[in-house]
């Protein structure tokens, strides 16, 4: 009888083993739905993210401007209008030049059909098509795609549009009404934890400032450089089209640097192959060396970064966010950096050949 007794009692469950299976399958629960749903809001999360970017970016200036006595909508209105201004005059302005070298490119595609077509003739014995054969089926093709894929450009479009609208809101809104919001998000903590929210939001913001400072020197130095290199080669329009690789390739993430290059090659080549030639040997040579050293040092110093770490963020940002993130990773580095380090506690080091640089 006692041993049946033991028996019963060494398969009894005790008392808080089926609660905890319930609070796991709880946890578990919880999760899956907080990653669905964060997954499900990711393009908001972006959309925010580049707000709080812009608000930072644009506040310094804002603040200074109510400091003298304006209010801050209208700093803010004033400072939107003219960086508004400023970005629709730079793409009207290159967008011009960029219309027109396609349409002489095109206008010139007959001609180099037929270069083509002489070569393959006389070298190979291949005969192609005549022009006006590939123009008809070329403008058959076009219609049947032009048809096809409008309903989806126009689509496009108006979700950019609708994009940008929100961010500019929401970004003057977050300039305009900046000193409320953070006191109300500090009244929900302690007057230490006060110090400590106000002390990161002002380094976030002067991360930032200084960040987009680093991109306009950036802008400077390619865009000098890309000049000088154009003007020697006589490539036309060499003032403005360095302008516009600089200012393209410094803001534009990941692939700002193609896209900047991709007007000066084509002009190039517009006016001949060697030209062409030698501005796309450049632009990819101006690129590595670039990449390589000369941004690395520059953002480094701007935000008071390594320079690896400052490289491996941008990774780390394109990875999670693709060119949006690395666009926002040094100054979110940055500003974690200076996080951190209002927690840790530092001491001095001890000597060292390790630590001394080797002198």
């Amino acid at each position: 009888m006692s041993s049946m007794e033991e028996g019963n009692n060494s398969n009894h469950l005790p008392p808080w083993y089926v609660k905890a299976i319930w609070y796991a399958i709880f946890a578990v629960t919880l999760s899956i739905a907080a990653w669905y749903i964060a997954l499900q809001l990711t393009d908001l999360m972006v959309t925010v993210a580049i707000c709080f970017f812009l608000a930072f970016s644009i506040e310094p200036i804002v603040n200074k401007l109510a400091a003298r006595g304006w209010k801050r909508g209208l700093a803010t209105l004033f400072v939107y209008v003219v960086g508004i201004g400023a970005v629709t005059a730079f793409l009207v302005l290159f967008g011009l030049v960029f219309f027109q070298q396609v349409v002489d490119l095109i206008a010139e595609i007959p001609n180099i059909y037929d270069v083509i077509r002489s070569f393959f003739d006389e070298t190979f014995s291949i005969t192609l098509p005549e022009p006006s054969v590939l123009m008809d089926q070329y403008l058959n093709d076009a219609v049947s795609l032009l048809a096809n894929g409008v309903i989806g450009v126009i689509n496009t479009f108006l979700g950019m549009v609708f994009g940008a609208l929100t961010v500019l809101l929401v970004t003057f809104y977050l300039v305009v009404d900046g000193p409320r919001f953070r006191s109300v998000v500090c009244s929900m903590f302690s007057q230490r934890r006060q110090r400590e929210i106000l002390d990161v939001w002002e380094v976030a913001i002067n991360k930032t400032s200084s960040y987009i400072i680093s991109r306009l020197i950036l802008a400077l130095v390619c865009g000098t450089a890309t000049t000088i290199f154009l003007l020697i080669v006589q490539v036309p329009n060499g003032l403005a089209l360095g302008i516009f690789t600089g200012f393209v390739s410094a803001f534009i993430p990941t692939i700002g640097t193609y896209i900047g290059g991709v007007l000066p090659v084509a002009v190039a080549f517009g006016a001949s192959p060697i030209q062409g030639v030698a501005t796309l040997a450049f632009i990819v040579a101006y690129q590595q060396i670039e990449n390589l050293t000369i941004e690395p040092r520059i953002s480094a110093k701007a935000m008071e970064l390594n320079t690896a770490v400052s490289f491996l963020s941008v990774l780390a940002g394109a990875a999670v966010l693709g060119p949006i993130g690395a666009f926002l990773a040094l100054p979110v580095a940055a500003t974690l950096k200076a996080f951190v380090g209002t927690y840790l506690r530092r001491t001095e080091v001890v000597t060292s050949k390790l630590t001394d640089g080797g002198n």
